[in-house]
């Protein structure tokens, strides 16, 4: 991750490496170079487009979240001679507290699982160690999304916003919604490094402003959930957390907010606008993990037919808003 070293399949001999990624124009999409004050990191080799799929990978092993060392090496004996070396180069945040393959393992492991729809990703309890998808940095305001494919048994990682050649490709190691402070803890205290990337270089009354819109964003979460018998208020609350999150620059948690929209819609039978959202979500779902990922197949269901929603119609019907209303600022 932050530090390590990638071992490519073939021996190399110079500072950069290069992966020739499988899309249709067969054209090279992304190299791995060292990164001033972070190491080797993913380095965009052309202009990439919003939701454009990067490369998937399959897992080297899988194994909990809280593996023993024994369980580690013992997965690694599975492995051949070379994928242990690759695994045995990569970043190393707890060189001093642990043994160096469990070290290694904690540095490093990404969550398996579909995606969550929300921003607590840590009720998945299964974990995976992917050789390429370490190489990636970190970033609070990040241009790539990885989503597990349980169908294909491959983490997918794509782009989140259009990307110009030359610029780094990262994805979050902790929770972006949390303060510039509250992050910069965690990642030095899990990662070892202090966090460079657009948001947290932030200064004075912008990285104030960029805490508070971050830390409603995560309150919204909740709000909106409690909003079932007040659907206009939280119609009202999702607008609010989508425009935070534009003015953020983050993806990740716009389709949740719009399928939340789209439940309320149902509720009081507003069909119309819950077709409106579910697209919303829908589109949204495919820059982040595909058409083809689960949460896209989901909302194109809910879109075909909103009535059939265990939720429709529970509530006195009424019009609600769609997803392209704008409010005035409170």
């Amino acid at each position: 991750m932050q530090s390590s070293a990638y071992t490519a399949a073939q021996a190399f001999t110079s500072q950069t490496v290069k992966f020739e990624v499988n899309i249709e124009e067969h054209e090279e999409t992304f190299y791995v170079q060292q990164v001033p004050n972070k190491g080797q990191g993913i380095v965009a080799a052309r202009p990439i487009l919003r939701g454009e799929y990067l490369f998937s990978e399959p897992p080297l092993f899988t194994l909990s979240t809280s593996p023993t060392n024994s369980q580690i090496l013992g997965a690694l004996a599975k492995c051949t001679r070379e994928e242990q070396c690759q695994y045995f180069a990569l970043a190393n945040s707890y060189r001093t507290k642990l043994l160096p393959a469990l070290a290694i393992y904690e540095t490093n492991f990404l969550l398996l699982g579909r995606g969550s729809l929300q921003p607590d990703a840590k009720q998945q309890d299964t974990a995976g160690i992917f050789i390429l998808g370490s190489r990636f940095n970190s970033s609070c305001t990040p241009n790539v999304s990885k989503v597990w494919d349980e169908l294909r048994r491959v983490m997918v990682f794509r782009t989140l916003r259009d990307v110009v050649e030359g610029e780094e490709l990262c994805f979050n190691y902790c929770d972006v919604l949390a303060t510039r402070e509250q992050r910069q803890k965690e990642l030095t205290l899990d990662f070892g490094f202090d966090c460079v990337c657009d948001a947290c270089r932030l200064e004075d009354e912008k990285v104030a402003e960029s805490d508070r819109r971050r830390s409603s964003i995560a309150r919204l979460f909740d709000e909106v959930g409690c909003c079932g018998k007040e659907p206009t208020l939280g119609i009202r609350k999702i607008h609010l957390a989508l425009r935070m999150l534009k003015e953020e620059s983050l993806v990740h948690y716009e389709a949740s907010f719009c399928y939340d929209a789209y439940q309320l819609c149902v509720l009081v039978s507003d069909f119309t606008n819950a077709k409106k959202w579910i697209r919303r979500a829908w589109e949204i779902s495919c820059v982040t993990s595909g058409q083809d990922s689960h949460a896209a197949r989901m909302f194109k269901i809910y879109y075909a037919n909103p009535r059939s929603h265990p939720l429709a119609g529970l509530l006195p019907k009424t019009t609600l808003t769609g997803p392209d209303h704008t409010i005035t600022p409170s």
